[in-house]
């Protein structure tokens, strides 16, 4: 079942990550972090929470989150997994650009304030807005002390954290769902126990995602991949054979498609040999 409305939106993001944070963090309590986000949005509604201005409404968030909670980028240890557990962030007062981030727009929905992810690459940022059309909107950067984001800035970032000379698109202004961001969440978590080989857990973290997404054909692919690779052959099996009666939204990529029956054939095959069984017989594609 997928997370979210039809459209994304959450009705609570940071309650939903903290929730993904507790599936690794067994016999911890849930209580004193639930109480911290109402703290955090007490605190808010405290320094500014009347203000109108977009710029007004980012210095009330950043005196929030960044002077009295202290929450900003870890950046000695910015690839350490708990940087992306939302619990440990709220911990350390630590965190990657989304997980702090998502405590950003917590406090900021907390407020009744329209505030949104963008798909900027590479670094996450969020985008407030004002009262009003004439209040302006404002883009933040969380990890560096929510501070408020130019145009010239955002080349800046960009620059660092592409490897090839690229300027501004209009693609990095597009809103993230809610959805999204948890997936993009968990996608940091993911990349970082596939760089450690822990394919324990990245399985249970693509298995997350599909729970979250399940529309996404992407995320079935890597898990059924990723279940081949480490012998959980029937697992793979039944994800994989699903990838294929969906093949229509691998959007004309014949390269997945085409790993994806090799893959299959490949498990039939030892399964065939080791058992004597059946082969397996693909669906048919329509």
């Amino acid at each position: 079942m997928a997370v979210g409305q039809g459209d994304g939106s959450l009705a609570d993001i940071a309650g939903t990550a903290l929730i993904l944070a507790a599936l690794d963090r067994p016999g911890v309590s849930f209580q004193k972090y639930e109480h911290h986000l109402k703290i955090l949005a007490l605190d808010l509604d405290a320094e500014g929470g009347q203000e109108t201005s977009a710029s007004a409404r980012a210095e009330a968030l950043a005196a929030t989150l960044y002077d009295r909670h202290e929450y900003s980028g870890n950046e000695d240890y910015y690839d350490d997994l708990q940087n992306a557990n939302l619990m440990s962030v709220i911990d350390t007062r630590r965190g990657l650009p989304i997980s702090l981030s998502i405590l950003y727009m917590h406090a900021a929905r907390s407020q009744g304030w329209h505030v949104e992810g963008l798909t900027f690459p590479g670094h996450f940022l969020i985008r407030l807005s004002g009262a009003g059309p004439m209040d302006g909107r404002v883009i933040l950067d969380p990890f560096n002390r929510g501070g408020i984001m130019d145009a010239r800035g955002l080349r800046q970032l960009v620059r660092k954290t592409s490897s090839s000379d690229v300027d501004l698109k209009p693609d990095y202004y597009q809103p993230a769902t809610d959805r999204e961001i948890l997936i993009r969440l968990l996608d940091n978590i993911k990349i970082r126990c596939l760089k450690v080989s822990d394919m324990g857990q990245a399985i249970n973290i693509l298995s997350r995602q599909v729970l979250i997404d399940p529309e996404e054909i992407q995320h079935h692919y890597e898990l059924g991949m990723l279940l081949a690779h480490v012998g959980k052959d029937d697992s793979a099996r039944e994800r994989l054979t699903y990838c294929l009666t969906q093949s229509e939204k691998f959007e004309r990529n014949d390269l997945i498609e085409q790993q994806v029956i090799n893959t299959l054939k490949s498990l039939d095959k030892q399964t065939h040999e080791a058992r004597g069984g059946i082969v397996l017989r693909l669906p048919e594609k329509e």
